[in-house]
């Protein structure tokens, strides 16, 4: 599909699902008709000549400030899902663009990329307005220049406790973020020695956190460059001896962001970042001569993520058929789904507890390498998990909104009426023979023999779909 033709209904939806949570009818509709390059300048809220707008900054959820760090927790995940499963999708890319960007889904598409990537968890940073702050971060800067949203990152209070470095003097180097630094977050392995990790820590030492206040009796995980903590010597990082310098404080440090960004290790970063964003928004197996062409775009772009992201929404490879419905949805996104369709507020769904037993809850990504994609998601337990979040929402109860009573009515309809309910309940448009026939054959056997348990049982079934697990 060249850039210049023109997008059918079905494009139009593959690229509001891939930026951000799906479209309406009438956002998939706005887009319909439009070249790929524009549908894409919507998306993406600016066009490729214009300067990339900051992400949206939202105020936190008041739940935030609760002091139980559980139901604060529960409070920002709540907010968040509900943030993302009702985010409108932009019909057009606005003249002149903002300095700020609205909310557009895109951002929390990326912001949640980051987040994985930079994995961080409030289990060990103990301390949830870090966590908000950090994922703040990742909106705000998550579409930008790639080497400042990396010195961000790294010097963040979240970061700086969750991988150690607030520890990491000349006296006691402490390696956990040195190595992640390069093997997760920018070259990754294969481009660096066990000599460049202590290096790397050398060159971190001294960029810690305020530490104790013994006056007011908390720890105070502000950064803070500490100079006398620091390592001042030469020390030999990618084969270069200098005097390397995490962030450089003067003219005569090297800095160490720099390097691995615009530096030596420019080419393997930007190949690292392109496979793994191009496994995010496109497909989980993308050829190595698809990296390469995203990863020069990338640094054609100066590094800039907005560049690297419209190079994926604009490939080839992005709109092939083997590109369609090629994503399991991870537990966020699934849950994203059943609030964007059913209108069932987040807040009332226990999410914390219930994401927990499907293997994913933000904030809390199980290692530092983040949460596993594709495939990962088809186990047994992570099905499991989901049958007993759809199995306690068919009891929704038949107010306004409640998950019972968007099928009320159904055990009165005709076979093929009532299985099309099912499936408008929950957006598919697109359902395979198997799955369509299967349904009718429950229909037939619960209408004959359990009526009750049609609107509940259907509401069930028509969340655990295969369709309705893919995107």
């Amino acid at each position: 599909m060249p850039a210049g033709d023109l997008l059918s209904s079905a494009d139009s939806a593959h690229l509001l699902r891939r930026s951000g949570y799906g479209g309406t009818a009438t956002e998939v509709a706005s887009l319909a008709g439009m070249t790929r390059t524009d549908a894409v300048d919507a998306v993406m809220g600016h066009r490729e000549t214009d300067t990339t707008p900051v992400g949206p900054t939202p105020a936190p959820p008041t739940g935030i400030g609760n002091p139980s760090q559980w139901e604060a927790h529960g409070a920002v995940i709540d907010w968040w899902v509900g943030r993302m499963a009702t985010m409108t999708n932009p019909a057009v890319a606005p003249s002149p663009v903002p300095a700020v960007a609205a909310d557009l889904p895109i951002y929390d598409r990326l912001a949640f990329f980051w987040h994985n990537h930079f994995a961080c968890a409030q289990d060990k940073v103990s301390d949830i307005d870090a966590m908000w702050d950090q994922l703040s971060l990742f909106r705000r800067a998550g579409m930008g220049s790639f080497a400042s949203l990396l010195r961000s990152v790294s010097v963040h209070p979240a970061m700086l406790v969750h991988l150690d470095n607030q520890h990491n003097t000349v006296w006691d180097p402490q390696e956990n973020f040195g190595r992640e630094l390069m093997e997760l977050y920018t070259c990754g392995v294969g481009n660096f020695t066990e000599s460049d990790v202590v290096a790397m820590t050398a060159a971190w030492t001294g960029h810690n956190t305020v530490g104790w206040n013994s006056v007011l009796q908390f720890w105070n995980n502000a950064y803070v460059y500490d100079p006398a903590r620091h390592d001042h010597g030469s020390k030999t990082l990618f084969g270069i001896t200098a005097n390397w310098n995490g962030v450089a404080q003067d003219a005569s440090e090297r800095d160490v962001i720099d390097e691995l960004v615009t530096g030596v290790r420019q080419s393997a970063t930007a190949s690292r970042i392109a496979r793994l964003m191009f496994r995010y928004f496109a497909n989980l197996e993308p050829s190595p001569a698809t990296v390469d062409q995203l990863a020069q775009s990338f640094v054609a772009g100066g590094m800039e993520i907005s560049s690297l992201v419209r190079a994926i929404l604009l490939h080839d490879d992005f709109w092939a058929p083997e590109s369609r419905w090629a994503q399991v949805k991870n537990p966020l996104d699934y849950v994203v789904s059943i609030v964007r369709e059913t209108g069932v507020p987040a807040a009332d769904l226990n999410l914390r507890w219930r994401m927990h037993l499907m293997g994913m809850v933000p904030l809390d990504p199980p290692s530092v390498a983040g949460w596993e994609v594709g495939s990962a998601w088809l186990s047994t337990a992570s099905a499991w998990g989901r049958g007993q979040f759809a199995g306690s929402m068919r009891w929704g109860g038949s107010g306004s909104g409640a998950a019972y009573g968007l099928l009320a009515g159904a055990a009165d309809l005709g076979r093929d009426a009532a299985i099309n309910a099912i499936f408008d309940v929950f957006g598919l448009d697109e359902v395979s023979a198997p799955t369509r026939n299967r349904l009718l054959a429950w229909f037939d056997e619960a209408h004959a023999n359990h009526r009750w348990s049609i609107e509940p049982q259907g509401f069930m079934l028509g969340a655990l779909v295969p369709e309705f697990q893919v995107y």
